[in-house]
């Protein structure tokens, strides 16, 4: 364990110092695309159109690639997070006839394209790889509803008015590991994810959509994410207690932090609002933070506790990796210590 000295002399005789350790294991967040799979049963739209009681369903083909980001920790190859940022889907076109000769309804659905997304975070239990499906949004924004009803014309284009849903149910993702190289691992990705909604087309016309989408995929990601960060930063051989640059600020710390080897970020920039009030920012990168990051106090530089969750603004303790935004501590004004632990991985 080494303490590396930061920054002193900030008024009310505050000190801070930065504190690395080893040991525990980290995840790794990583992006990929994912394809659509052609197995049977499965990214086929079961579409219903139904009117005063009266139903048909048809069918649609699925096909399409989709964004993702995952959080996977090599350690024990689960995945904690499955994110997906944006995506490109094609439905097969359909036609509908309710009652005889379509007195009831007659409707085709044409050119329709779709993305799917996750809002805010697709967080998945490790143990089980099992998610929450409504964390996964479809949204249908190309092609057009078309055609006649008892109660007069449909007509719905999708790019003037999309049409959203989400998952239903619990989805799952599970990944398996093919090969490791060097500080690199490989893994096949296989995700299932539950789809139901419904849209009114007008009174007394519904269409409802179900549907099981299946990705499939593969993904590298470093076996020692701050090897990779070293590695892709070009100072492959620098120590994670090390200062490669000797600015001050420790490479662990800028991998933790988000932040690439050349960045030069404001940490603890002093800003007072209020007497005998400190708010300290810690600026993270622009992706958030690569590793939780534990604050800690003391006032003898002997014991040392965590802060109080109550003095980071908006922030658990320790923080999550992942945050975007900075991290504040408001202090208040009595002699006092703070550092930085990070655990190397």
């Amino acid at each position: 364990m080494t303490v590396h000295p930061l920054i002193s002399a900030f008024p009310f005789t505050l000190a801070l110092s930065l504190m690395l350790t080893g040991g525990a294991p980290a995840q790794v967040r990583g992006s990929t695309v994912l394809n659509l799979s052609d197995a049977p049963g499965v990214n086929i739209l079961n579409v219903t159109l139904s009117a005063v009681g009266i139903e048909d369903e048809q069918e649609s083909d699925l096909s399409g690639t989709v964004n993702a980001i995952l959080e996977i920790d090599p350690a024990t190859d689960q995945v904690s997070e499955l994110t997906l940022t944006s995506g490109d889907l094609t439905a097969t076109d359909m036609d509908f006839s309710l009652g005889p000769l379509g007195l009831i309804a007659e409707v085709s659905l044409s050119g329709i394209k779709g993305v799917i997304a996750t809002s805010p975070v697709g967080l998945v239990d490790a143990a089980t790889g099992q998610f929450d499906g409504a964390l996964h949004q479809v949204t249908l924004n190309q092609g057009a509803i078309s055609g006649t009803s008892i109660s007069g014309d449909v007509r719905e284009n999708f790019s003037q008015s999309p049409v959203s849903g989400t998952g239903s149910g619990i989805g799952m993702v599970t990944i398996t590991r093919t090969a490791t190289e060097g500080n690199i691992v490989t893994y096949d990705i296989l995700v299932v994810l539950p789809l139901e909604f419904s849209h009114p087309l007008q009174e007394g016309v519904d269409v409802l959509v179900d549907a099981t989408i299946q990705m499939e995929g593969s993904i590298e990601v470093p076996l020692d994410p701050y090897l990779g960060w070293a590695e892709m930063n070009g100072i492959p051989e620098a120590p994670f207690e090390g200062d490669h640059d000797s600015d001050g600020i420790p490479n662990g710390l800028l991998w933790a932090l988000g932040h690439s080897a050349n960045d030069r970020p404001e940490l603890f920039t002093p800003n007072v609002f209020f007497p005998g009030q400190v708010d300290l920012l810690i600026e993270t990168g622009p992706n958030g933070t690569r590793a939780p990051i534990i604050v800690e106090r003391s006032y003898d530089l002997k014991e040392w506790m965590l802060l109080d969750p109550f003095k980071l603004w908006g922030f658990e303790n320790p923080v999550p990796a992942g945050e975007v935004w900075p991290i504040v501590l408001t202090l208040s004004g009595d002699r006092s210590f703070i550092r930085l632990r990070v655990a190397k991985p």
